[in-house]
């Protein structure tokens, strides 16, 4: 009992009296409500669990809503809600009171669920080695900071310029996923139109901190930080990988017959064969249409490009392409990469002339 009675008091330390509430659903509320306002250490200690509360909810995210596709329109009502409480977030936090520290409290939970839902596709779209690896640690940064509230504190929340970054770049990355899948868009408008909104938005949640339309030098500054995003966006495509477009299976192989290969291979000795295919299956979303390309290299040298018939979403096994080539450079290293017409690297395969 003794000690029932200490971890009592201790749960309760810093509790406003009940006592000085009326009775009732309506005097619950209001007790309720004080005992935020209140923040006992409790809240501290409990905040002190926010990761594995986080943890649960992103295992959630990963076993369940990573089943499929399907939940991606979910995603997107996430996203938008996100959107909408940032926008006002200024004018809810002047009213002060207790909503404020909920829904903040609500919105990183929510950030960090988005972001667990998206990241297992963008690593899956990722060809290793390539260039599109430099976006794993922007997704790692992301993930981390709005799994772990106490970095999220120290970080995020009392920097406002620093924040809006944090929230769009975010938005951009779940906006960039979500958009193929539920409007089946091509990744390169989505990129586009992701991108676009996210400078959009950088300008919208950082305004009420730093007023951006009352000087010419604000004004000109935010234009050019939302060019130079594009610009960036554009000319850097090839760093982002082409989620959610996945390579199921690839290689090179003597013949197709059936839309499969045939005597697939990875080495061969030169004059087995002429002219050698290389196959490609490529996953996606149903509803998305996306056109390919084949880059065929000898020894790091670029050969040609062979722009192969347009892929649609949809099938489990994933879209099978193919294309050809006659074997006349001899001997080597043959590297034939797969590209979205948009510019980004689905993937890779080598196989080698002996």
């Amino acid at each position: 009992m003794k000690a029932f009675n200490s971890l009592r008091r201790r749960l309760t330390e810093g509790f406003p009296p009940r006592e000085a509430h009326e009775p009732g659903l309506k005097g619950h509320i209001r007790y309720l409500s004080d005992v935020v306002a209140a923040s006992p250490p409790v809240f501290t200690r409990i905040m002190k669990l926010q990761p594995l509360m986080a943890l649960a909810t992103s295992i959630f995210c990963i076993l369940l809503l990573r089943k499929g596709y399907e939940y991606a329109p979910v995603v997107l009502v996430s996203a938008l809600f996100a959107f909408f409480y940032l926008t006002f977030r200024m004018q809810i936090h002047r009213r002060g009171g207790v909503l404020p520290k909920v829904w903040d409290t609500a919105l990183l939970f929510l950030i960090n669920d988005m972001l667990l839902f998206a990241v297992p596709f963008y690593f899956e779209s990722m060809t290793v080695p390539s260039v599109n690896m430099v976006f794993a640690p922007v997704l790692l940064l992301l993930a981390v900071l709005a799994h772990w509230y106490a970095l999220y504190r120290r970080f995020i929340l009392p920097y406002p310029v620093i924040g809006s970054f944090f929230y769009s770049l975010t938005i951009f990355c779940v906006l960039n996923l979500v958009f193929p899948v539920v409007f089946g868009m091509r990744n390169i408008w989505s990129l586009l139109v992701s991108g676009t909104i996210a400078s959009l938005l950088v300008v919208l949640f950082i305004n009420p901190h730093i007023p951006l339309l009352k000087g010419w030098k604000n004004t000109f500054l935010s234009l050019t930080g939302i060019i130079a995003f594009l610009a960036l966006l554009w000319f850097g495509r090839s760093a982002i990988p082409p989620a959610p477009l996945t390579l199921v299976s690839a290689g090179a192989c003597e013949s197709i017959a059936g839309h499969s290969p045939v005597n697939s291979f990875v080495s061969m000795p030169a004059g087995t064969v002429d002219e050698v295919c290389f196959f490609s299956s490529i996953s996606a979303p149903r509803g998305l249409k996306e056109r390919m390309l084949h880059v065929w290299r000898h020894n790091g040298q670029m050969l040609f490009t062979v722009d192969i018939k347009d892929l649609y979403g949809g099938r489990k096994e994933g879209f099978r392409t193919w294309s050809r080539h006659r074997l006349m450079e001899g001997p080597g290293k043959y590297t034939v990469e797969v590209w979205t017409a948009g510019g980004q690297l689905v993937g890779e395969r080598n196989f080698f002339l002996r």
